[in-house]
């Protein structure tokens, strides 16, 4: 018997998952307003007169969706409505705003009360979605990276995007690392901290020794003068030691005679017409300086960014968010019991005795420096921030007035 079997196949439709709204914020969830899908008109002006009707003109984020359901595209704005018509626009701005436009056929938003919160938020959602056409801000894009002390025989510097925990002192995150390897050899030879492979067998002068024999360093550093050869028993464990606690007193911060230094070497060597060690020593000074920069800024950002700032949330009532440490600790809604007030004064309490740990975790690294960028573009809003001193005391304010409303 024959069989027919182009006949006998059937053709089932795919049946496209629902879409059921942007996820729950697990950051600010308090903060986030209620979600709008609406269905977007393929005609550009009637797709510009529904949005005037239904979007706000409030902070908050926006969701492009396709045919098949899936975010493709995911922004914020100061002002949803005015940022979303400007998709419609006949000629957009940027070519790309009328490809996301195209490819779209849904267009969800989420008020959110403050434009830091609203950044905040699009990266959460951008971590969680992956959109196609969103460019930066995805977890496999543009890595932060820490530098290191290893935990070793002989400590060295090193780049790491992942802390395993056997280094034993870490600085960062650092964003832009096109050039923080470059850094950190600089680190490595100036503070003459060995940078070969951690397999290598390291003997100290102070170790003792069955047979004395002639030593040779295992590489060209130690007789170029950058690296004291602890692979061949040239120098003690104390020496060391030392070099490795001035490498960590430089990334500390607490250094001032380095750069100095080098500066000055580096101009030696020029007027003695020594120009090949001038280069090396300018390309030294300018890493090491760039590197001092960047960890300074985290440093100041960290140093700064501690305390609560109080934004208008909805129908009177303001949004709590707590910083420590240049992260968002928690966001809470005003109190309006003395349970709530008890709840937020215990988050502030919490966020006191939290310490800046480092973290591989790519989504709090860049909510971090999300939140130390945008207070370094407006320097004004640290004065905006009530210190956690100042709203623990107005949080247990609330609490007792509410306590003697109940007593009475």
């Amino acid at each position: 018997m024959l069989y027919d079997l182009e006949a006998d196949q059937t053709t089932q439709a795919v049946a496209v998952p629902e879409f059921t709204g942007l996820g729950v914020s697990k950051i600010l969830d308090v903060a986030v307003g209620e979600s709008q899908l609406v269905e977007l008109p393929q005609d550009l002006s009637e797709a510009r007169k529904l949005l005037r009707e239904v979007c706000p003109r409030t902070p908050g984020v926006y969701g492009w969706l396709n045919g098949d359901q899936q975010i493709v595209y995911v922004g914020k704005s100061k002002s949803l409505r005015h940022r979303i018509l400007s998709y419609f626009a006949k000629v957009p701005a940027d070519p790309k705003m009328g490809r996301i436009r195209r490819a779209s056929v849904r267009l969800i938003w989420e008020p959110i009360p403050h434009e830091l919160l609203a950044l905040l938020r699009e990266q959460e959602l951008i971590h969680h979605w992956r959109p196609e056409y969103n460019s930066q801000g995805q977890p496999l894009r543009r890595q932060p990276a820490f530098v290191c002390l290893s935990d070793s025989a002989a400590s060295h510097a090193l780049v790491a995007k992942r802390l395993t925990g056997k280094a034993q002192s870490v600085f960062g995150p650092i964003m832009g690392t096109n050039y923080l390897q470059e850094s950190v050899e600089s680190l490595n030879h100036v503070f003459k901290l060995r940078d070969c492979s951690d397999k290598t067998k390291f003997e100290f002068s102070s170790q003792l020794r069955l047979f004395e024999e002639a030593s040779r360093a295992k590489c060209i550093r130690h007789e170029l003068g950058s690296c004291p050869g602890p692979c061949a028993s040239l120098c003690s464990v104390n020496d060391y030691r030392d070099n490795l606690q001035r490498a960590q007193v430089f990334l500390q911060g607490n250094d001032k005679t380095t750069l100095k230094d080098l500066e000055a070497q580096m101009l030696v060597a020029g007027k003695q017409r020594n120009f090949e060690r001038a280069a090396i020593l300018r390309n030294h000074w300018q890493a090491l300086g760039r590197l001092d920069r960047q960890l300074n800024r985290l440093r100041t950002s960290q140093a700064r960014i501690n305390g609560v700032l109080i934004t208008p949330l909805s129908k009177g009532r303001n949004l709590w968010a707590i910083f420590r440490h240049g992260v968002l600790h928690e966001a809470m809604a005003e109190p309006r019991s003395a349970g709530q007030a008890e709840r937020l004064q215990t988050a502030i309490q919490s966020a006191f005795k939290s310490q800046p740990t480092p973290t591989s975790d790519i989504l709090a690294i860049n909510l971090k420096m999300i939140v130390h960028s945008w207070f370094g573009k407006y320097r004004d809003e640290l004065g905006r921030l009530q210190t956690l001193e100042s709203a623990l005391e107005t949080c247990e304010q609330i609490a007792v007035r509410y306590q003697r409303r109940a007593a009475s």
